[in-house]
């Protein structure tokens, strides 16, 4: 599977902070990792995935100030609704656009063409935008998916990018669990991504989880994280992977509808960190957990 969340930009406006997770008797994926953050490339696709180790993640973003900047000029921007697993386009599916995380106030809300083309139209003063996607054939064959938090360029009236809003099928929803011996709960949701660096380097080595509390690692009831085998970007047994892989890609299952919740990633900084035991919190993101839903994104060191 080639087509990975690469083109989802999640950005949280926080400060890190420290604060070693609490480990479950049963294994939720939040287990402390056994290295330090590394960045990492990929320099081959196929069959099988091969990547780099470029040595230690690049934090030198970490806890400054964003440098984000909303629309100067109304930007038309077209796309193309993609499939997670395939890649191929997908037609007929209802995107809305809204500001952040506010899906109930969209601004504009399209509908891909036959090649899965979209384009839509974004106000001035927008900075970081949402959209969600629905399918309008009968029966749906796309479970509701949310892209939260994109960044455009706020400069430039007209911008394309073919690979920006990737939708995740029915069939990928109840695959990539069964892959680890798990069957979705009806009801739950769903927050899968990746995080990279301050230089776009996937990260390898941190611990994901979806928080009730922000700053402190409070998991919600029920949820378990797993991390993808780099090699085929594929969820595997926590007994395979307990934290990160060099792809960088993970995802959340079973979790309880609820209004605000908190999308974390922790890791060690460094190996000194590593050798103290001085896990931080490196990204977070305050998302709504919505039944029978994904939220996907990808994510960066917490700016402010």
């Amino acid at each position: 599977m080639n087509v990975r969340f690469v083109a989802f930009t999640l950005l949280a406006a926080c400060s890190s902070k420290t604060n070693a997770p609490m480990v479950d008797a049963k294994d939720v994926g939040f287990d402390k990792p056994t290295a330090s953050l590394h960045a990492n490339m990929e320099v081959t696709t196929g069959g099988t995935d091969t990547w780099m180790d470029l040595g230690p993640a690049d934090l030198s973003c970490l806890g400054t100030a964003s440098t984000d900047m909303p629309t100067a000029v109304q930007v038309t921007y077209t796309t193309v609704v993609k499939d997670f697993q395939s890649g191929n386009a997908v037609p007929n599916v209802k995107v809305t656009a809204f500001d952040t995380t506010n899906f109930n106030a969209p601004f504009d809300t399209e509908t891909s063409d036959a090649n899965g083309n979209i384009t839509f139209t974004i106000p001035t003063g927008h900075t970081r935008i949402g959209f969600q996607m629905t399918d309008t054939q009968t029966p749906p064959s796309v479970m509701p998916t949310f892209l939260l938090n994109q960044y455009f360029d706020p400069n430039t009236a007209t911008q394309t990018e073919p690979n920006k809003i990737q939708s995740v099928s029915n069939a990928t929803a109840a695959t990539l669990p069964a892959l680890i011996g798990e069957t979705r709960m009806p009801g739950t949701g769903v927050v899968a991504g990746a995080l990279r660096d301050c230089q776009v380097h996937e990260m390898s080595n941190f611990i994901a989880t979806v928080s009730s509390t922000s700053g402190t690692s409070t998991p919600l009831a029920g949820a378990e994280a797993y991390y993808f085998s780099a090699g085929v970007d594929l969820p595997v047994h926590h007994s395979q992977q307990d934290a990160s892989s060099a792809d960088g890609l993970f995802m959340v299952i079973q979790l309880p509808a609820t209004q605000t919740a908190y999308v974390q990633m922790w890791g060690y900084k460094d190996d000194n960190d590593l050798a103290a035991g001085t896990l931080s919190e490196i990204a977070e993101l305050e998302v709504p957990v919505l039944a029978d839903s994904v939220i996907t994104g990808s994510y960066v060191p917490l700016r402010h």
